[in-house]
């Protein structure tokens, strides 16, 4: 009966394991991801505050400007949308697991 016990045991540390390591998995691909939206957040800020400048130095292309400056609030937000669902299905999974671990 300890033998019985022993691998079931080590079945379930086995499986522990496996859940742990494709927790960090995903936790390293997020933080991926939050380098990546940050770098295209900083990168659209950048070119939002550029152009700007250009509309401040030359008003007869404000116009033309203030449109470009617009398209790049909806390209922020998808980033921001799109990380925040991958957070999301990160912590939908951390729920999982600690449900399954409980039981």
């Amino acid at each position: 009966m300890d033998t019985t016990n022993s691998e079931f045991e080590a079945d379930i540390m086995k499986h522990a394991d496996q859940q742990i390591e494709q927790m960090r998995q995903q936790l390293e691909q997020l933080h991926q991801n939050l380098r990546t939206v940050r770098h295209s957040i900083n990168n659209n800020v950048a070119v939002i505050m550029a152009m700007s400048e250009l509309a401040q130095r030359n008003p007869a292309q404000c116009a033309k400007l203030a449109q470009l400056c617009l398209e790049k609030a909806p390209q922020i937000s998808a980033s921001v949308g799109g990380f925040s669902e991958l957070f999301d299905g990160l912590l939908t999974l951390q729920e999982e697991f600690h449900d399954a671990a409980a039981s």
